[in-house]
């Protein structure tokens, strides 16, 4: 056999490949051991040995890189923050103040003015005994019983930032203080008078106060329903 029409038959069905090939398609060749050349466009017909050889025509398609989806932060009630409108969060915090107030402050509010109402005409019957050593006592015995109800009452509305709360907050913080201080005093028959009408004093300052405190406590539950 001729070895000239071999290899012009080879060159023919080189150019046909080329030429039948898709533009996308890849035309592999290579040399077997025999020296003979080969043609395909079908990856899977190389021997191994040839895969990692550059083909003849043609370019392997370039995958569309997939576009990261852009994530967006879920709100409240499946929003997305995309999706919010300018402003919505500064009209959801109006809303809340308008709102009015908790729950544990009502009922911090309402403790506290339940405790002012009893709390002022606590001692008045004392007030027309005459000063003396046992009207002291007497007092002190009553100032003892209404610190620990403050105390309690004081535990109950520091943890809040209402401006009444805090306001009743202060003046039990000082009331308790004093109460304490009083029960440490021991008059004398020289110093019970003075010390009775000192109490007493005290006692009737607070009182004012405390009937300014529940007017505020009244009006704030008022006007927060």
């Amino acid at each position: 056999m001729s070895v000239r029409p071999t290899i012009l038959k080879s060159v023919l069905i080189f150019f046909a490949l080329i030429w039948l090939a898709d533009a996308e398609a890849a035309i592999y060749k290579w040399k077997d051991e025999n020296g003979k050349t080969h043609f395909t466009d079908d990856s899977t017909k190389v021997p191994q040995e040839f895969q990692d050889k550059p083909f003849i025509k043609g370019r392997q398609p370039q995958r569309e890189t997939p576009k990261p989806k852009e994530e967006k932060a879920q709100g409240e009630g499946g929003e997305t923050s995309a999706e919010k409108k300018p402003g919505e969060n500064e009209k959801k915090e109006d809303d809340k103040k308008k709102e009015g107030i908790t729950e544990a402050q009502r009922s911090a509010l309402e403790a506290a003015v339940s405790f002012l109402k009893a709390d002022i005409p606590r001692y008045e019957k004392f007030y027309t005994y005459p000063p003396s050593r046992s009207k002291f006592r007497v007092l002190k015995q009553a100032v003892a019983g209404a610190t620990a109800q403050k105390q309690g009452l004081f535990g109950q509305v520091k943890q809040h930032d209402l401006p009444e709360l805090k306001a009743v907050a202060g003046f039990l913080d000082a009331s308790i203080a004093a109460d304490e201080k009083s029960q440490k005093i021991m008059p004398t028959t020289i110093t019970s008078t003075r010390q009775t009408q000192a109490l007493v004093s005290r006692l009737k300052g607070e009182t004012e106060t405390e009937k300014k405190l529940l007017e505020q406590l009244t009006a704030a539950l008022s006007a927060k329903k």
